[in-house]
């Protein structure tokens, strides 16, 4: 069933299908290669095609769409591409801010309102502490975007759940839930999430990068693509559900386009040819050649060899395999000490090393930390080129020391 919109309502009755997605990432270059920026757009478009091919009644997004809120014309023109479809069906196409795509600094627009304004999106989220804006009506449903908050959210979600009209709601929102966190700290635990229950038919999660489900009522698709090598273990998929009243039946749907990822830990000996015992176990993995065009890490462990060279190994894997990116690591022992860049440990290092450094913070030193941290790849992805991109940045500094310290 298709839908158009009359004065900011959906005419429809009490069954609902909709398509939930989340965190696309889109113009996400990863890994500096011009493929990896196609492959998460073709992720998307292929979640938006089976949106259209299904007629359902709108789509989700909880936050994330973009990679950054520095948006190249290439990527937005994908943007357009991919959702125009949905414009012609007339699908709606609900989306929230993430931490990636949101306002910052002194800007008053993101890519998220040029395509409001293109029509192309509904673009959800509270004015300040205030939900009006925030809030669609489809029949007896209401659609609510929350947005992201970050650390802040613990403090204003009361304030949320006393502006929701009552049940049934399908509430979208980016925010990292205690024991669903890769990386940092988690913005909200569980039982402070729970508030909403009463209101809540589908609370529409983004923000981990892995699909997961609490009790009947929360749901994170997690990212199209594969966002690190530590992913590797959970598939990606988006859902399709089906809301009547108030009960939601979801299905978990994969995404076939999604690029092949295998991280292979290799435990070595001093006495091991590292290059050929890494080749002997990735033969096992390769049974049906599925590590052409993949995304392939391998993490040497254990004692080092004398003659362990990393790039003899990286070589030797691209010439068998043919991956589209190696990476190799050395997390071996030796004789001048180990050196790690496995993802979780060196998040984990980097956290606790910014911690001490601003111990003097006492309680705050946590959210603290998370925020240099944050800030360190803000710059990273944002890449400041002018005085101006710096100063988006500064005053993203100047507000956290305001609001926190």
């Amino acid at each position: 069933m298709n839908l158009s919109l009359q004065r900011g309502v959906l005419a429809i009755g009490t069954r609902l299908r909709f398509v939930h997605l989340s965190d696309s990432h889109l113009g996400y270059r990863q890994y500096g290669l011009k493929r990896r920026l196609q492959d998460w757009t073709r992720a998307t478009q292929e979640i938006v095609n089976y949106a259209v091919k299904n007629e359902v009644d709108f789509v989700l997004h909880s936050g994330d769409l973009f990679n950054s809120n520095l948006v190249d014309h290439t990527t937005l023109i994908h943007v357009i591409k991919i959702l125009n479809p949905l414009k012609e069906a007339g699908i709606p196409f609900f989306v929230i801010d993430g931490n990636h795509d949101r306002r910052k600094g002194s800007q008053s627009d993101t890519a998220n309102n040029v395509l409001e304004y293109l029509e192309l999106v509904d673009y959800l989220g509270p004015d300040g502490d205030n939900l009006e804006n925030a809030i669609r009506h489809i029949g007896d449903t209401n659609i609510i975007g929350l947005g992201y908050h970050g650390i802040y959210l613990r403090s204003k979600i009361e304030n949320f759940f006393n502006q929701m009209p009552d049940a049934p709601n399908i509430i979208l929102l980016h925010a990292a839930v205690e024991h669903h966190v890769a990386e940092g700290h988690p913005d909200i635990s569980l039982s402070e999430l729970e508030i909403l229950r009463p209101k809540a038919a589908y609370l529409a999660l983004g923000h981990a990068h892995n699909s997961f489900q609490i009790s009947d009522w929360i749901f994170n698709p997690g990212s199209p693509e594969y966002y690190r090598f530590t992913d590797q273990e959970y598939k990606r998929v988006f859902y399709d559900v089906e809301l009547e009243d108030g009960v939601a039946e979801v299905s978990e749907v994969d995404v076939r386009s999604a690029r092949p990822m295998v991280s292979l830990n290799v435990e070595l000996a001093s006495t091991d040819q590292a290059t050929e015992k890494a080749l002997e176990l990735l033969d096992r993995e390769n049974t049906d050649n599925q590590l052409a065009d993949s995304l392939v890490r391998v993490v040497f462990g254990g004692q080092a060899p004398p003659n362990l060279s990393l790039a003899e190994s990286k070589a030797a894997i691209e010439v068998r395999y043919s991956p589209l990116y190696c990476l190799i690591i050395d997390n071996t022992a030796s004789d001048e000490g180990a050196f790690s860049e496995v993802e979780t440990s060196m998040d984990e290092l980097e956290l606790k090393m910014f911690e001490h450094t601003f111990s003097s913070y006492d309680l705050q030193a946590p959210d603290v930390a998370a925020f240099a941290r944050g800030i360190m790849k803000e710059v990273l992805d944002t890449s400041p080129a002018s005085a101006e991109d710096a100063k988006m940045i500064a005053q993203h500094v100047s507000s956290f020391r305001r609001e926190t310290l």
